[in-house]
């Protein structure tokens, strides 16, 4: 899968859908696999590692894909999504519903 490569922040990333990973944990499966139905639309999943040390190659591709952008915040400047998603602003529980009803209105009414 191709993908961009590791973007370094100096601000905080204000983008439509962004995830955050805090810390060295297991990524959540349910989140690439549903967002991986949205390839056909125009939405972009930027994942935002929000720590000192820059993520390991390993830990990149977990989110894989052309439509994935990652960006390493070592100052943490992006404010913490907590294990949830962030859509347009609003904060959706990765709970397989919640996810897909996020998403879809995010495609359907892009800001």
């Amino acid at each position: 899968m191709e993908q961009d490569g590791l973007v370094t922040l100096s601000e905080a990333l204000e983008a439509p859908v962004v995830f955050t990973v805090e810390a060295e944990s297991a990524v959540p499966e349910m989140l690439i696999t549903i967002f991986g139905e949205y390839k056909k639309t125009p939405l972009v999943l930027h994942v935002v590692w929000r720590r000192r040390n820059a993520p390991a190659t390993a830990e990149l591709a977990q989110f894989g894909g052309k439509k994935v952008k990652q960006y390493w915040d070592p100052e943490s400047k992006t404010p913490s999504t907590g294990g949830r998603l962030r859509i347009n602003g609003k904060l959706i529980e990765l709970e397989r519903l919640a996810l897909r009803m996020g998403l879809a209105r995010a495609a359907a009414f892009p800001q």
